[in-house]
């Protein structure tokens, strides 16, 4: 496919939002051998500081890969950690963090601050930063079987694009592209504490990663009290120690982080 090229007065800024998992990695691998409409620029990720360790690996190779092969540059930026920011936070060393969305005892969820505080708001200042006057074409790696979470800007000087969507692309030949070309696969991209995570991922994550589940096991425990609450907090659903859950007795019915409106978690 010929990249198309832009008409006179069409003057954007092509950015790729990576998030270092399966369908923002094959969006930016397929842009660069030209298979959308467009060519990015660059592409920019937002660190949240608590990935998954198998994630900022895969970050690191990906990263070496584009600039070594096309010369391309992936930039990562961060508003800190925040998962160490809510811990500083309920031993009261700072006055305030980004709420998670929290599953509260009484039926209750709180409400969600952490993706603009720490996906969002750190791209957008970088973008405004370096986009010079031109507009940002965002692209965004959803899915054609996500497609319910597509949303537009709401900002005047960035338009969203979605070629994963416009291509008809599934997740299923996403993994398969590539197993075929042998190239390193990507994980699950998302916050280790994230509270839309489903009882697929946690019962696969107590299996395969033992001390990184124990880290969000203690992390859960630390926010039962959380401050200005009247409820009990939990990551879970089930509203119970994420430690005690029996996993495998609450399959899954939807797609991982369905919840996630905002489009750029678990990309």
């Amino acid at each position: 496919m010929k990249v198309k090229k832009e008409k006179k007065g069409d003057d954007f800024l092509n950015v790729i939002s990576l998030g270092a998992g399966k369908q923002s990695s094959y969006m930016l691998l397929r842009s660069l051998e030209n298979a959308f409409k467009y060519k990015p620029d660059f592409a920019v990720i937002s660190d949240t500081g608590c990935e998954p360790k198998y994630v900022y690996d895969y970050l690191d190779w990906l990263i070496w890969y584009v600039k070594d092969k096309y010369n391309f540059d992936i930039i990562v930026v961060s508003a800190g950690n925040i998962m160490q920011d809510t811990l500083d936070y309920l031993e009261g060393k700072r006055s305030r963090v980004a709420q998670l969305p929290l599953k509260l005892a009484n039926g209750g969820l709180t409400t969600r601050q952490c993706t603009f505080d720490y996906k969002i708001a750190p791209l957008r200042r970088y973008l405004q930063e370096v986009r010079n006057g031109k507009r940002v074409r965002l692209w965004i790696g959803i899915s054609l079987d996500e497609m319910e979470r597509m949303k537009e800007s709401n900002v005047k000087y960035i338009e969203h694009y979605y070629p994963l969507v416009e291509s008809q692309t599934r997740i299923d030949a996403i993994v398969n592209w590539f197993k075929v070309n042998g190239i390193k696969e990507p994980g699950k991209s998302a916050c280790l504490i994230c509270p839309f995570h489903s009882d697929r991922y946690w019962q696969r994550f107590k299996k395969e990663f033992p001390k990184e589940f124990k880290t969000a096991c203690e992390f859960d425990e630390k926010i039962r009290k959380y401050p200005k609450l009247k409820a009990s907090a939990f990551l879970s659903n089930h509203r119970k120690p994420l430690r005690d859950i029996d996993f495998s007795f609450h399959p899954s019915l939807f797609p991982e982080l369905i919840e996630e409106c905002d489009g750029l978690c678990g990309l």
